[in-house]
């Protein structure tokens, strides 16, 4: 898809929200609008002739649905592009619309504040998930539906207590399916973090030690590897090589077994020690390689309305597989 100007194609059975959906993205100049469709089967039939790069696609559509339409464009164009953009909120529909073939999943009603990052993220080819969703962990598939790691999730986030909250409802429901879990986060993360777990019946004590909950300062941990130059790869990989190891010893779930949450990164953007940051993504990625676990940070959106937008912010989504953002008003990425 590496294009000055990229295809899309519309399908959706409601006239208003195609002309929305035209005249949001018309304002972008990387993006053009080659059609519309109002039914499955149209949606089809179009792609075919047109040969879009980029579909944006509901699920509820008449003639066909959008899941098997998708199933069906993805079979005439692997290489274009899906993002549904539905009412729906159903955790199973999104997960059954990815696996059809799709890049991303939109709510409609975050449409307002999460397009740009749904569209940035899919033409990057990166997974995207609606915030709506944010409390669901999707598997990640290939293109024939299997099931691979589960990979590498980024929220941007703009209010403290709710990031709280869901990654409390994501420890919780791992803690409780056997899996070990790290939370390396800020001092008033950590707290916040430690009391939403204790009100919804979580023995911290007991799990951490049991082997299955490590909770971790962000600016202690960096200690452990930073250098002037940035992240030791080797001081790193060892010493959380060492961490992920425990967590697997004590995990009694199937498959990975270790969720991870991180917030050094953002330790590290505050700083504006940009550079080290992304290296630092990097080498979450880099110890993925040979230790499967799933993994996701958080940065505060107010980090990226000081001009710093466009190569930064692509440079951050371009480390994750999956997106999550509050973003509003942000510029496409260079």
């Amino acid at each position: 898809m590496q294009k000055s100007t990229l295809g899309v194609l519309i399908v959706d059975d409601y006239e208003p929200w195609r002309h929305f959906m035209r005249s949001t993205l018309q304002q972008w100049p990387e993006l053009q609008v080659v059609g519309e469709a109002s039914d499955g089967q149209e949606a089809v039939q179009k792609s075919r002739h047109l040969q879009p790069d980029l579909i944006v696609l509901d699920i509820g559509l008449p003639t066909m649905n959008g899941i098997e339409a998708a199933r069906q464009i993805r079979q005439q164009l692997p290489n274009a592009r899906i993002l549904f953009c539905s009412e729906n909120l159903s955790p199973d529909v999104a997960e059954e619309a990815l696996r059809a073939g799709a890049a991303g999943y939109l709510v409609k009603s975050d449409a307002g504040s999460d397009l740009l990052s749904a569209l940035t993220s899919v033409i990057a080819g990166k997974r995207f998930v609606s915030r709506a969703l944010a409390g669901h962990a999707f598997p990640e598939t290939s293109d024939s539906g299997l099931v691979r790691d589960q990979g590498h999730v980024v929220q941007f986030y703009t209010d403290d207590a709710v990031l709280l909250d869901e990654f409390a409802a994501l420890f919780r429901g791992s803690l409780g399916e056997g899996r070990s879990v790290a939370a390396i986060m800020t001092s008033s993360h950590r707290s916040g973090l430690e009391s939403r777990l204790l009100a919804q019946g979580v023995d911290v004590s007991e799990a951490t030690q049991n082997g299955r909950l490590c909770i971790l300062d962000a600016a202690q941990a960096l200690n452990e590897f930073m250098e002037p130059a940035g992240p030791s790869r080797e001081r790193f990989l060892s010493q959380f090589g060492n961490i992920l190891r425990t967590l697997k010893a004590a995990s009694v779930a199937k498959g990975s077994g270790v969720v991870v949450f991180g917030e050094m990164v953002a330790v590290l953007w505050a700083q504006k020690k940009y550079d080290a940051a992304i290296r630092l993504e990097e080498l979450w990625n880099e110890l993925a390689l040979t230790s499967s676990f799933y993994r996701c940070c958080a940065y505060p959106a107010s980090a990226f309305r000081d001009g710093l937008i466009n190569v930064p912010y692509a440079e951050i989504c371009a480390q994750h597989s999956h997106v999550i953002s509050a973003f509003e008003g942000l510029r496409s990425p260079a």
